[in-house]
């Protein structure tokens, strides 16, 4: 599919949704601890299940505090789209609807992604 950069699913032309992408992605009003409201978020669901029917992501949101966890993953710099060093929330794993889905920010290094995936075994017991 084209897509226009930048358009998520629903808003203008189609786009291919890639795990390992940053988007900003609305993640509604908070309820407890919850992350909320508008932020970056990391797609981590496979590339067949984003772009599937049933028009969900499963993302890690993104939060620029560092709380030491293990389940935290660091996200530098660069041409993800981030403007400071920043913190995959792995414990906060999300599914959304595509429709929550705003501005394409960038992707993840390789490495990046594979400590997230280390990250998310850990905190499913995988």
């Amino acid at each position: 599919m084209g897509g226009v950069p930048g358009r998520a699913p629903g808003v203008g032309s189609p786009r291919v949704i890639w795990r390992g992408e940053i988007y900003q992605v609305d993640l509604g009003r908070p309820v407890g601890h919850e992350p909320a409201f508008l932020r970056p978020a990391i797609v981590v669901s496979s590339d067949i299940v984003n772009n599937g029917p049933g028009e969900l992501v499963m993302v890690v949101p993104v939060t620029s505090t560092d709380y030491g966890l293990r389940s935290h993953v660091e996200i530098a710099t660069g041409v993800n789209g981030l403007e400071h060093p920043s913190y995959a929330r792995c414990d906060q794993i999300r599914v959304v609807s595509t429709k929550r889905i705003r501005l394409r920010r960038g992707n993840i290094a390789p490495d990046e992604l594979r400590s997230i995936d280390r990250a998310l075994r850990f905190i499913l017991d995988l």
